[in-house]
């Protein structure tokens, strides 16, 4: 049995503990919150042994075994060096950190340190995402691949996403997913970025936007683009779409399913030049915290590597951050001219 102590008890926090909560090898030790009130209930919703507004008296609990970081990026390499000190396990949610020299700091004190470190790349094991990597990578719509990739929110709890803005960037924080995924599903390195961005109404800090378009060039030929935005007016969109010489991939997540939702995820395949259609169902965990979880605990009891690797992890957050830079750069000097 794993005591599991969870950091944070806001969206990400509640997405940990729902598909954690029930698994027979993990008792949820403790919950904190610098929001009192909030580790209360999340403590109550859940069964948690103990709450509190401080993780320091977990950090130094014999008991406790793992930590999960559902933070704010600013707050991860701070905890990294907590969990390290006193020789606790940690699974910790993506972006890795704020910044580029705190991201180096990270990676190099999770490979210099006897820890066992998860970061939270939650598509790698969703299973909807795997059965397209395999597809692709297994020659179903050939080579090179276009990766048309959007995720636009229309935002109604402005509290929630205005607090994210002032730590990351709507393409920083899940660009790290789908950049990971042009990887992985490719098998090829990121050779070029470049991309545009806007204030689409209010809610970005200064000098920063609300949504952003990069676009990306790969080693095999392949391109990609990622739009994401977060606005009181943009409408909600949810684009996942790869296309090849041979035929196009299309994911339809079950809550997009205009009929037989119960099927699960929806993957509907292109063949060409055949002209065929093929649907394919997937009975998929939107998002898997659970396996991401048992998996890390693979790490510590059999020595497996992390899903991604920290590399991995890395270079999806530095392509990230380098299309930032360039978008905020190009903003900045439109805004001044």
């Amino acid at each position: 049995m794993y005591n599991v102590v969870l950091i944070g008890c806001g969206h990400m926090g509640d997405v940990h503990l729902t598909d954690i909560h029930n698994m027979e090898n993990v008792c949820i030790y403790g919950v904190v919150d610098c929001d009192e009130s909030r580790a209360k209930n999340m403590a109550f919703k859940y069964g948690a042994k103990s709450y509190s507004t401080s993780y320091n008296e977990y950090m130094k609990d014999e008991n406790t075994d793992i930590i999960i970081c559902a933070t704010y990026p600013s707050s991860h390499l701070e905890i990294l060096n907590e969990c390290v000190k006193y020789g606790k396990h940690l699974l910790c949610e993506k972006p890795i950190t704020a910044n580029m020299q705190e991201a180096k700091e990270f990676v190099e004190t999770v490979k210099n340190s006897s820890i066992k470190v998860q970061i939270g790349y939650i598509l790698r094991f969703n299973e909807t995402y795997k059965k397209v990597a395999q597809m692709i990578q297994s020659g179903a719509i050939g080579s090179p691949v276009l990766f048309r990739m959007t995720q636009n929110h229309h935002i109604m709890d402005e509290r929630k996403y205005f607090a994210l803005l002032n730590d990351a960037s709507p393409i920083v924080d899940c660009g790290v997913h789908y950049v990971d995924v042009c990887r992985w599903f490719t098998g090829s390195e990121i050779t070029s970025v470049d991309g545009i961005a806007a204030n689409v109404g209010k809610g970005a800090p200064e000098g920063s936007y609300n949504y952003g378009l990069i676009t990306m060039g790969m080693s095999d030929g392949s391109i990609a683009y990622y739009e994401a935005g977060w606005s009181d007016t943009l409408s909600s969109d949810n684009v996942k779409e790869f296309a090849g010489p041979k035929g196009r991939i299309k994911i339809i997540e079950r809550n997009n399913r205009q009929n037989n939702q119960e099927e699960g995820d929806l993957i509907e395949y292109y063949k060409f030049p055949e002209k065929e259609y093929k649907i394919i169902n997937v009975d998929c965990v939107r998002r898997p915290t659970g396996a991401q979880l048992s998996h890390l605990i693979k790490m510590i009891e059999e020595d497996v590597p992390s899903e991604p690797t920290i590399d991995d992890v890395y270079k999806s957050f530095s392509t990230v951050m380098k299309a930032d830079k360039i978008l905020k750069e190009k903003l900045n000097k439109k805004e001044t001219n």
